[in-house]
């Protein structure tokens, strides 16, 4: 239960005596592998698989079940397209935003679709790995899930049209999250990655965000606390206003999108709300050389000595990214705890 005891060290705002070091790093995980992304998500056992060797190679501190933001939308019609077979599936189809279509829809069993991709793969790993790797599995947030199955320009545009339609969406939405993520724990996830980045301030604004993406946000996130999962939330969020209202829905850990130094949500936040990140899976781990990664490396990790951080790339990291960068951003962090962190780090 050791990694446990730092999670919950960084959750009560403390300094763990070993810092949880995570990484975004699904599409990175498949190349590593060999394999491509398609062939990465065709059955639980694969996934379970890849991440146990990645695990292995670079003592990640979890297992990041995304997959894939289609998986609970594709069993209520949104059509996914096949795409490149090295990328993550993305929506080809949304659904009509109409009374008629809100009428029909229902909140799909988790073992309907693809579901059961995610929900298997949980269960596999909890079994492999215990408690000893924090299993994240994955939830889109009701605003961003609303824009995931009807379209961001249709649900903008609903915004404004049909607030009342709007409402009744974010009602269905907020029902399918809890349900999807409930399952999820039940399954084995030990935390739920909440995304939520269509509600980030560089597509909404703060008026915006608290009448409609703030409570429902929080509602979801109480649930899979109250069933004993953690909530980490991602809003891919790059404005200090943006992350300061994001904490007011109270996520166990809030991450910090690669666009904002980690200094300043440190400065502006740490006291109150644990934070994660967030360094640049593009600048730093694919373009970036390995002494440049190692260095704004152990610059962030020691800006988290003062406690409740965890550190992880700010975003996904793509499949060109460097292994010797992944390494140093893993090895670095770790080596530098061991110098900046509370003494039973050095023991």
């Amino acid at each position: 239960m050791a990694l446990f005891d730092d999670i919950r060290a960084v959750c009560e705002g403390r300094a763990p005596a070993r810092l949880p070091v995570f990484c975004l790093s699904q599409e990175f995980d498949a190349k590593y592998a060999g394999l491509t992304y398609h062939e990465y998500i065709q059955d639980p056992q694969t996934v379970i698989d890849v991440q146990l060797q990645v695990g292995e190679s670079f003592g990640w501190d979890w297992c990041w079940l995304h997959l894939d933001d289609t998986l609970e939308f594709e069993a209520l019609g949104v059509g996914v397209a096949e795409g490149d077979e090295n990328v993550v599936p993305c929506t080809a189809n949304y659904l009509d935003f109409d009374r008629e279509t809100l009428r029909t829809l229902q909140v799909p069993d988790p073992r309907s679709a693809r579901m059961p991709l995610l929900l298997d793969a949980a269960e596999g790993l909890r079994e492999e790995l215990g408690d000893s790797r924090c299993i994240t599995g994955r939830v889109a947030a009701p605003f961003s899930a609303v824009t995931l199955i009807f379209g961001m320009q249709q649900s903008m545009l609903m915004l404004l049209d049909d607030p009342d339609l709007f409402a009744e969406a974010l009602k269905f939405a907020e029902e399918q999250a809890i349900s999807w993520g409930l399952a999820q724990v039940e399954a084995g996830c030990h935390a739920i990655w909440l995304g939520d980045c269509n509600a980030s301030l560089h597509l909404i604004s703060p008026e915006h965000y608290e009448q409609w993406a703030l409570e429902p946000c929080r509602r979801v996130t109480e649930a899979f606390q109250e069933a004993g999962g953690l909530v980490f939330l991602h809003n891919s969020e790059e404005h200090l206003q943006g992350l300061q209202l994001q904490a007011k829905t109270n996520p166990d850990v809030l991450s910090v999108g690669p666009g904002l130094d980690i200094a300043l949500a440190i400065d502006a936040l740490g006291d109150t709300q644990p934070l994660m990140g967030n360094i640049d899976p593009l600048e730093m781990l694919t373009n970036g050389s390995a002494s440049e990664v190692a260095a704004e490396t152990g610059r962030q990790v020691r800006l988290m000595a003062r406690g409740g951080c965890i550190y992880n790339s700010g975003e996904c990291v793509p499949r060109e990214a460097r292994s010797t960068n992944m390494h140093a951003m893993a090895d670095t962090a770790r080596q530098i705890w061991e110098i900046v962190g509370p003494p039973e780090a050095r023991a």
